[in-house]
C-alpha cells in the first residue's frame, strides 16, 4: 500500500503547488533555468465511449510547478504534465453507467484509520445543458410508480470548450469535453461526535484530478481534494500531529465510470429474516403502494464460471524477506485465506496473483489485498461495491497491516509453552466521517488487535484437550493470518459476523472474532459459513441451523460475544476468568477482576437469557464476597474482609449507580425477576445491617442508595427495617461509631421519606 499512498500524496503536493502557482509570479527569486520545450504530444485518438484528453502544460508552468515542489518534484507524474479532461461521446450520455468511488487516503483521518474505505457505487447517466455535464442517479430504487419516477442530480461538470487542439479533431463534435476535477465536490469531513450537532460543511478549495485510465468497460481516475471546515474539533496533541492545523482536511478519491451491466444469469436474493448477509440499499417496489425491498449482496458466482483473481499486494514479497516476517510463509498463508473459500463452494472461485507494475489497489476493476508495510492503522478491514439495483458484488478490497502480524508472532509460541494471551477488545479509536455526495466512507469490518491482554490462570491451554493436534509458532502465526484473510473474504463474499460461532470448539464460523487462543484451530470456513454460502449463491434451499447473531445483537444477547470461547461463555469462559482473579485478590495475591472481566459477567445479571442465567451470574460475582461471609472464611487471610467488602461494592455500584459508559456495552439496570431479586435483596439486607461485620460505612451507604433506586415496596421494607434497628443501637454507641451510624439512619430516613419517587 505504501507505493500507491506515497504517489497520491506526492500527486496531491504536485496538484497544490501546481494550481496555487498559476498566473503568480516567484517574488524576488532568481530565475531557475528555462528547461526545454517537451515533444510534440501524441495525436488525441477519439475511440470508445470515454477518452483521456491530456491537457498541454506549456515548459513556463512546468517551471513554476518545479520551483513550488522543490525537492519533491520527483513525484510528479509526467515531469508536471500529467493533467487531462475527459471526453464523453454524445451517444453515452442517455446511457447507465456505474460510478464508482473509493477513499484511498485522507489526511488527517488515516491517522487513525481512514483510508481504504468504499465511498459509493450509483448507477448514473449523464446529460448536458448551459454548459454543464451533468451527473444523475438513475437506479430503480427510487421509483414510486409509473407515474413518480423522481430523477435525482449527482454531480456536474464544466463542459470545456476552449481546448484547442480536441476542437481542431476532426470527431470532435462527436464528444463532450469536460473537467473532471472541477465538478460540485461535494465532501463533507466531520468528526463523528459533531455530526448532529453542527450543519458547517466541508469547503473544498483544490481538486486534482491524475492518472487516468481508460477500461475495457470505461474509465478511471484519481480525484485529490483539499478544504477547509470549523468543525473537526481539537488540534491533536504534540504526539499525534503531522500536521497541526485541526480543520483542514485533504484526501484521494479513486473514481470510475463503468459500463452497467448485470451479470449473465444473476438472480438477485431478497434478503432473510436472519442478517446472515450484507443487503443491498433499500428499494421502492414500484406501484406497491410503498413497499420496499432489499437483496442480499453477493458474487455472480456460478459452476463453469471464470474464477475471480485476488491481486496481492506489491509489498508481500518484500515482507517476506524482513527479517521479521522471514521464518514464517507470510505469502502462503494469505493465499490460503483467499482460496480456502474455494472449498465452500466446490469448484474454483477465486484465485490470487502478485500485483503488476502499475497497479493500485484504487483499480477498481481489481479486487485487492493490500498487506500494508506500516503497522499505524493497527488492524484489519474489507470493502466491497456492489450494483444498488439487484446486490450484486462487482469488486472488493481487504487490508491488513503488519501490525497484526508482529501481534500474533508476540502472542503464539509453541504448545509445549506456558498458555496463551486472553485479549480484551481494544476500544473503537476517534474516527473522522467523509462523504461525498451524501455517502459516507465505510468498510464492512474493522477488525484490531486488542489494546490489552492478559494470562487467565484459570484456562488450561487447547492443545491438552483429547483429540486437538500441538502446534508450533510457526504453524499458530501462519493459521492466525490466513484466519484473518478468511475472515475479511467472507466479508467481501456478502457474509456478515456470526459471534455465536464460538460456541462450538473452534469454532463454527470464521466470521467471528473468535478468541487468539483458539483461532488458529479454523483453518477454514466453518459448518455454519457453508451453509450460508450455500443458502446465499443458491446451492441450498435451507437456511443456517447453526446459532447465529452478528452487531445488531451484540447490545441483546450477552453469548453474542467477541473474542470469547466455549459452549457456555458466561460459566466456562467469563465466569472462570473472574473468579480465578477474585480468588487471587481475596487471598492477596493479586488484583481484583479488571473493568471488562467485571462487566462480562454483569451483562447476564443485566440481560441472561433466563432467571437462572441471571441468578448464576451473580452468585458468581458476589462468590466469596456476598454477606454474610462466614467467620471460617474471613480468617483465611488477614485481608480478607478488607477486600471482600470492596469488591461486593464494586458490584453493586457497577450494576446500579456507575454511569452509563463504565458499565460495558449493556447498561440497563437489572430488570425484576423472580430468582435474581430475592438474591440481591438479600444481599444489600445484609450488607446494611452488617451482618458479618466488615460491611464499611461507604458499603452501607451504597447498599442504601441502591435500595432506594430499586423503588420496590420489598426495598423499602428493608430501608425501614434497618432505619428501626439503627435508631434502637444508637443508646449502645460511642465515638466515630455512634457518628457513622447516627448518619447512615439520617441518610435512610431521608430516602424513605417520601421513598418512591
Amino acid at each position: 500500500m505504501s507505493n500507491a499512498y506515497n504517489s497520491a500524496r506526492g500527486g496531491l503536493l504536485a496538484a497544490l503547488s501546481f494550481l496555487a502557482m498559476l498566473g503568480t509570479g516567484c517574488g524576488s527569486e532568481p530565475p531557475l533555468p528555462t528547461p526545454p520545450e517537451v515533444s510534440a504530444p501524441a495525436p488525441i485518438a477519439l475511440e470508445g465511449p470515454f477518452v483521456v484528453v491530456p491537457r498541454a502544460v506549456g515548459a513556463e508552468e512546468q517551471q513554476r510547478v518545479k520551483e513550488g515542489l522543490g525537492q519533491a518534484v520527483s513525484a510528479l507524474h509526467g515531469n508536471g504534465s500529467d493533467t487531462f479532461y475527459l471526453a464523453i461521446r454524445r451517444g453515452e450520455l442517455g446511457e447507465r453507467w456505474f460510478m464508482e468511488t473509493l477513499l484511498m487516503a485522507h489526511f488527517p483521518a488515516d491517522l487513525l484509520r481512514g483510508a481504504t474505505k468504499q465511498i459509493g457505487m450509483r448507477v448514473v447517466s449523464f446529460r448536458v445543458q448551459n454548459g454543464k455535464l451533468y451527473v444523475f442517479d438513475t437506479d430503480d430504487r427510487k421509483t414510486r410508480s409509473d407515474m413518480f419516477d423522481p430523477e435525482v442530480l449527482v454531480e456536474a461538470y464544466p463542459v470545456v470548450t476552449d481546448d484547442a487542439r480536441f476542437n481542431a479533431h476532426p470527431r470532435a463534435s462527436e464528444y463532450v469535453l469536460f473537467d473532471p476535477a472541477a465538478g460540485l465536490n461535494r465532501f463533507g469531513v466531520v468528526d463523528e461526535r459533531e455530526v448532529s450537532v453542527t450543519g458547517r460543511r466541508f469547503e473544498v478549495e483544490l481538486s486534482f484530478a491524475q492518472r487516468a485510465r481508460v477500461l475495457s468497460d470505461g474509465v478511471s481516475y484519481e480525484q485529490l481534494f483539499t478544504g477547509y471546515t470549523n468543525a473537526l474539533g481539537p488540534a491533536p496533541t504534540p504526539d499525534q500531529a503531522v500536521e497541526r492545523h485541526p480543520f483542514r482536511s485533504s484526501g484521494t478519491m479513486s473514481v470510475a465510470f463503468r459500463r452497467y451491466q448485470e451479470g449473465e444469469g444473476f438472480v438477485p436474493l431478497p434478503m432473510p429474516s436472519q442478517e446472515y448477509y450484507f443487503a443491498s440499499p433499500v428499494a421502492r417496489i414500484p406501484n406497491s403502494g410503498g413497499a420496499l425491498r432489499q437483496y442480499a449482496r453477493k458474487w455472480n458466482i456460478r459452476p463453469g464460471m471464470r474464477p475471480i483473481p485476488w491481486v496481492l499486494s506489491e509489498s508481500l514479497p518484500r515482507l517476506q524477506q524482513d527479517p521479521r516476517f522471514k521464518d514464517y510463509d507470510v505469502t502462503g498463508a494469505v493465499r490460503r485465506g483467499v482460496e480456502v473459500w474455494n472449498e465452500t463452494f466446490g469448484f474454483p472461485v477465486f484465485t490470487t496473483r502478485p500485483a503488476r507494475p502499475g497497479e493500485s489497489f484504487g483499480d477498481q476493476e481489481l479486487n485487492y489485498i493490500i498487506i500494508d508495510p506500516d503497522k499505524s492503522y493497527g488492524g484489519g478491514a474489507a470493502t466491497l461495491r456492489s450494483n444498488p439495483n439487484t446486490g450484486e458484488i462487482r469488486n472488493a478490497t481487504v487490508y491488513m497491516d503488519v501490525n497484526m502480524f508482529e501481534w500474533f508472532i508476540s502472542i503464539y509460541g509453541d504448545d509445549t509453552a506456558p498458555p496463551a494471551m486472553v485479549a480484551t477488545p481494544a476500544a473503537a479509536p476517534l474516527s473522522y466521517r467523509l462523504t461525498w455526495n451524501d455517502e459516507e466512507a465505510s468498510s464492512l469490518c474493522n477488525l484490531f488487535p486488542p489494546g490489552e491482554a492478559y494470562v487467565a490462570p484459570a484456562l488450561a491451554p487447547v492443545s491438552s484437550l483429547t483429540g486437538v493436534p500441538a502446534l508450533t509458532k510457526k504453524e499458530k502465526v501462519e493459521r492466525a493470518i490466513a484466519f484473518i484473510i478468511m475472515h475479511e473474504v467472507g466479508h467481501s463474499l456478502g457474509l456478515q459476523h456470526n459471534f455465536k460461532g464460538s460456541l462450538s470448539f473452534p469454532s463454527t464460523s470464521v466470521m467471528d472474532y473468535v478468541e487468539h487462543q483458539e483461532h488458529v484451530y479454523v483453518d477454514r470456513p466453518g459448518p455454519y459459513d457453508v451453509a450460508a454460502i450455500r443458502y446465499l449463491y443458491g446451492m441450498s434451499s435451507q437456511e443456517p441451523t447453526q446459532p447465529f447473531c452478528t452487531d445488531t445483537h451484540l447490545a441483546v444477547d450477552p453469548e453474542c460475544g467477541q473474542l470469547d470461547a466455549k459452549s457456555d461463555p458466561l460459566r466456562l469462559w467469563y465466569g472462570a476468568q473472574y473468579r480465578a482473579r477474585l480468588a487471587s485478590a481475596l487471598a492477596g495475591q493479586g488484583a481484583p477482576p479488571d473493568d471488562f472481566t467485571l462487566n462480562a459477567v454483569l451483562q447476564f445479571v443485566r440481560s441472561g437469557k433466563n432467571s437462572q442465567t441471571k441468578l448464576d451470574a451473580w452468585n458468581i460475582a458476589t462468590e466469596g464476597v456476598r454477606a454474610p461471609i462466614p467467620p471460617e472464611v474471613l480468617a483465611s487471610s488477614p485481608a480478607y474482609g478488607l477486600v471482600a467488602d470492596a469488591a461486593a461494592r464494586r458490584v453493586l455500584q457497577r450494576l446500579y449507580l456507575d454511569a452509563a459508559p463504565a458499565r460495558g456495552i449493556f447498561s440497563r439496570d437489572p430488570q425484576a425477576d423472580a430468582l435474581l431479586t430475592p438474591a440481591i435483596l438479600q444481599h444489600l439486607r445484609a450488607v446494611l445491617l452488617n451482618v458479618d461485620g466488615v460491611r464499611g460505612p461507604q458499603s452501607r451507604r451504597v447498599a442504601v442508595d441502591v435500595l432506594k433506586k430499586l423503588q420496590s415496596y420489598e426495598a423499602l421494607s428493608i430501608l425501614r427495617e434497618a432505619h428501626a434497628e439503627l435508631v434502637a443501637s444508637l443508646p449502645l454507641l460511642t465515638g466515630n461509631e455512634l457518628m457513622a451510624t447516627d448518619d447512615l439512619a439520617r441518610r435512610i430516613d431521608a430516602v424513605i421519606s417520601p421513598y418512591f419517587l
